[in-house]
């Protein structure tokens, strides 16, 4: 049982986009948007800074690479970091996105306004989670960052993921860590007993993840 992740979004922010760097690695399309919004964990509130994405992934969930990530920073007033990440995968054009991402900004240091957009639509209803203690992605690589990694992805069409990659063709994301012992907490609970064998549940930068042990049932006569 994992503490709630109680989010508290805007359902009609301005955001300004701002390219920071393409195409060199390690930068993105950075969305900041006005107004309090938060995430609360544990009686600790975390004030979202601005959300991004990173094209392939950064975290692995079952050996499983995804085209891209998307990650929401979180700061509490103490200066911890919680980064929420939400997997990204291909199927139907997201129209909630479409603002972003048919509005990138397309030379370093570009900015494009949005005067509306929907980030309380962003949260899913599915809040299960794999959580862990590790690092930022970019330098310096700061440890003792939470990260929840949702288990709901979001969906996007090839054209707007491709449209992300043309900026950053190099890709724009760090290469998974070693596990360095950390632990995966989870309260996703689908796993399928497979025979006498180890199944990963997440790896992610900064060294994550953990190994669950499958033993073979037990024949009943």
């Amino acid at each position: 049982t994992l503490p709630p992740l109680l989010f508290n979004y805007s359902s009609n922010v301005s955001l300004t986009l701002l390219n920071n760097g393409a195409p060199d690695p390690e930068k993105t399309v950075r969305a900041t948007p006005t107004g309090a919004n938060s995430l609360s964990v544990d009686g600790t509130t975390y004030n979202l800074q601005q959300f991004h994405f990173h094209i392939n992934c950064e975290h692995l969930l079952n050996g499983q690479v995804f085209p891209m990530e998307a990650h929401f920073v979180h700061q509490s007033e103490g200066g911890v970091y919680t980064v929420v990440g939400r997997f990204i995968e291909i199927g139907e054009e997201n129209l909630l996105l479409k603002p972003i991402f048919d509005n990138l900004p397309q030379v370093a240091n570009g900015t494009f306004n949005i005067d509306s957009f929907d980030l309380s639509a962003l949260v899913p209803t599915d809040l299960r989670s794999y959580r862990y203690t590790g690092s930022l992605t970019t330098p310096g690589f700061n440890e003792g960052v939470n990260w929840v990694v949702l288990h709901d992805k979001l969906v996007m069409s090839q054209a707007q993921v491709d449209a992300f990659g043309a900026l950053f063709p190099n890709g724009n994301f760090r290469e998974v860590q070693d596990l360095n012992g950390r632990k995966i907490l989870t309260d996703v609970r689908s796993f399928v007993p497979e025979p006498a064998t180890w199944a990963m549940l997440i790896i992610g930068f900064g060294a994550v993840g953990t190994a669950v042990r499958r033993r073979r049932p037990v024949p009943v006569a």
